[in-house]
């Protein structure tokens, strides 16, 4: 055999250890790299699960918070009217709906869920950045929402059962002050809380929409690992 042809023969040798090597290399590698996006893509329907789990949770909550707001709103709103109308013919009606003033509705999360994937760090899995804008606008809207339900226990506590018991014989009932439950003074503090309600009943409903919308986004996203 001429030296031509061992070189050759050579050549040939090295370029199929090289490519050895590099399968051997590369395959393990890969392996890898598929189980690291396989764990990945698992982490993350995971955790799509999971915020669809808490909205869903927070959805039913608010909704059962937001109709009984509505229905105590409903008769501040009936308590007004009967003042206005200067109806004392339902004096009786008008005490029972006074002492109803004091039932506050409360919508409370001790952590919300963007505030949760931000402490567990699990916003990192969340690539739709506006997904993520969309959860940190939820999180503010809850804070309203507490904020506001604090105000109106506050006017309730310091304001309304301090007035409403002068006026009423809670046990056993009985209207104590008539002139006064007619009175300008209490009718605005029964529009004041009424306005505080209504303010409420809006911003519920418009939570309540931001989730439906997340809702249908975190769904989609879901769909797509």
């Amino acid at each position: 055999m001429d030296t031509k042809k061992i070189v050759e023969l050579r050549w040939i040798h090295y370029v199929y250890e090289f490519f050895i090597v590099a399968i051997g290399i590369s395959v393990p590698f890969l392996l890898d790299r598929w189980n690291d996006q396989r764990l990945e893509k698992k982490a993350e329907r995971e955790n799509y699960r999971y915020i669809l789990q808490e909205l869903r949770e927070d959805k039913s909550e608010l909704q059962h918070v937001a109709d009984y707001n509505l229905y105590y709103l409903g008769h501040a709103r009936q308590a007004s009217k009967i003042i206005l109308e200067e109806d004392k013919s339902q004096m009786d009606t008008l005490g029972r709906l006074a002492i109803d003033l004091r039932y506050v509705s409360d919508f409370h999360r001790n952590h919300s869920i963007y505030e949760n994937l931000i402490n567990s760090e699990k916003i990192k899995l969340i690539q739709n950045t506006s997904l993520i804008n969309q959860l940190q606008n939820l999180d503010e809207l809850y804070t309203y929402i507490n904020r506001l339900e604090g105000n109106h226990l506050q006017v309730v506590i310091n304001t309304a059962l301090p007035t409403i018991s002068q006026y009423l014989s809670f046990d056993p009932y009985q209207v104590a002050d008539e002139n006064a439950l007619f009175s300008y003074p209490f009718h605005n503090l029964v529009v004041l809380l009424a306005s505080v309600m209504q303010e409420k009943a809006e911003l519920y409903e418009r939570t309540l929409a931001r989730i439906s919308e997340i809702e249908a986004a975190v769904s989609g996203e879901l769909e797509r690992k």
